[in-house]
C-alpha cells in the first residue's frame, strides 16, 4: 500500500512539473502572438482530413523532411525512444541476446517492415543497426525523398528499400515475411485500423513483433496535438491530426489480439514541447508505444 501511494505521489509530482512548465511557457508569450494563434486555431480546429488529404499534406513537406531542426524535428527526436524500444523489446522476447543491447549491429539479419515510413527517418535508424528494412508509404513524394536520401548513405543503402504502397497492397504474397513490423505515428492517420492491423499480422512471422507508437484518444491528446502543436506552435502540419482517428491503447490491443498478436508491453510517453523532446512518463493520457508478439 505504501509503495502504491509512493508511486501515485511520484506520478502526481511529474504531472505537476509538466503542467507548471506548460503554464510558464504560455505566460511568456506576447499578446500579439497569442492573437495570431487564436485566429489560426479557429480555422484549424474545424479541419477534418481524409486519407487523401493526409497524403497531400505530408507530400508538401517532403522537401524539408531530412532537416533535423525543420518541420519534422519531432520525428527525428522520437528516434531516441522508438529505436531503443525495438532493441529492448526483442531482447525481452528472446530474439536478441542482452549483449547486443549497445552494439552497432544489434538488429543484424532481421527483416523489418516500416509501415507509413514517410521520408525514412525511422527506417534508416533501424538499418543503421544492420536490419534489412523495407519502408512503405502511399505518399509518392515522400517515397522519392526516402529513396534519394538513402542513396547518400553508403553504409545502409543496400539494406534499406522503399515502395509507394499501402499496407494492403504490400501484404499480397508477403505472408510470414518479417521478423518485425513498426508503425510509428501512422495508425492515427488510418480510418480502418482493423484492416491495417490484420495485414500487419499476416506479414509477421510466427513469434514476430509489432511495435506501434501513436496518440491516445483523450481530451489531453487532442489539446496537445491539434491545439498546441498544430495551431499554436506550428510543430505539426495543420490538419494532419483528426481526433476521430485517434485510438486508445485498449482498442489497439483488442484489435491486435483478434489477429493473434498479444501485447506484452505498453509504455506512455510525452512531448516536452517547449524543448521538442520526447520522454517516457508514468501517465497514459497523451501518447503511447506498445509491443505485441504474434502467436
Amino acid at each position: 500500500m505504501e509503495i502504491h501511494e509512493s508511486v501515485m505521489q511520484s506520478s502526481g509530482f511529474v504531472i505537476f512539473k509538466l503542467v507548471l512548465a506548460f503554464f510558464r511557457f504560455v505566460l511568456v508569450k506576447s499578446f500579439e502572438k497569442a492573437s495570431i494563434a487564436f485566429l489560426s486555431l479557429m480555422e484549424g480546429l474545424s479541419m477534418k482530413g481524409t486519407a487523401e488529404d493526409d497524403v497531400a499534406t505530408f507530400d508538401q513537406l517532403s522537401k524539408r523532411w531530412w532537416e533535423p531542426n525543420g518541420p519534422m524535428i519531432l520525428l527525428h527526436r522520437l528516434n531516441k525512444l522508438r529505436v531503443p524500444m525495438v532493441v529492448e523489446g526483442l531482447i525481452k522476447v528472446g530474439k536478441l541476446d542482452r549483449k547486443q543491447r549497445y552494439t552497432t549491429d544489434a538488429l543484424k539479419g532481421l527483416n523489418i517492415l516500416d509501415v507509413g515510413c514517410g521520408g525514412g527517418i525511422y527506417a534508416e535508424a533501424l538499418a543503421k543497426l544492420h536490419a534489412n528494412v523495407v519502408g512503405i508509404d502511399p505518399a509518392r513524394h515522400l517515397i522519392e525523398v526516402a529513396k534519394a536520401h538513402v542513396e547518400t548513405q553508403s553504409d545502409i543503402k543496400d539494406r534499406c528499400q522503399y515502395h509507394e504502397q499501402s499496407m494492403e497492397e504490400h501484404s499480397q504474397g508477403a505472408d510470414g515475411k518479417y521478423d518485425v513490423v513498426v508503425l510509428s505515428e501512422t495508425i492515427e492517420h488510418v480510418v480502418d485500423k482493423s484492416s491495417l492491423l490484420k495485414h500487419v499480422a499476416e506479414v509477421l512471422k510466427p513469434g514476430g513483433s509489432v511495435f506501434i507508437s501513436t496518440w491516445n484518444k483523450t481530451n489531453w491528446s487532442w489539446l496537445l496535438a491539434v491545439v498546441v502543436l498544430e495551431n499554436i506552435m506550428k510543430r505539426l502540419p495543420k490538419g494532419s491530426h483528426d481526433y476521430d482517428k485517434f485510438v486508445s491503447p485498449e482498442e489497439t490491443e483488442a484489435i491486435l489480439e483478434a489477429y493473434g498478436c498479444r501485447t506484452i508491453e505498453q509504455r506512455p510517453f510525452y512531448l516536452k514541447f517547449w524543448e521538442s523532446e520526447w520522454v517516457w512518463v508514468p501517465f497514459n493520457e497523451l501518447t503511447y508505444a506498445l509491443h505485441a508478439v504474434k502467436g
